[in-house]
């Protein structure tokens, strides 16, 4: 009997401290993936924004568009 006792108060210690664990990490690894996910939002939108400009760039390279009008 004694040895399922302490069995129990092992067990009963573990679950605690796994519980206080998951409290104290999981917020940081909140954090983390949170930034992470910022990080990779700015990225596509600076890739979008260069992939304009060098559109934009290109097609005034090649003399096809141009931003003035000459009638």
């Amino acid at each position: 009997m004694r040895a399922f006792a302490t069995l129990t108060v092992a067990g009963l210690g573990g679950l605690l401290l796994v519980k206080l664990f998951g409290m104290l990490m999981f917020p940081i690894l909140a954090l983390f993936f949170g930034l992470m996910m910022l990080t990779v939002k700015i990225a596509v939108i600076a890739a979008v924004v260069f992939f304009l400009y060098s559109l934009f760039k290109r097609r005034r390279d090649d003399g096809e568009w141009s931003g003035t009008s000459s009638s």
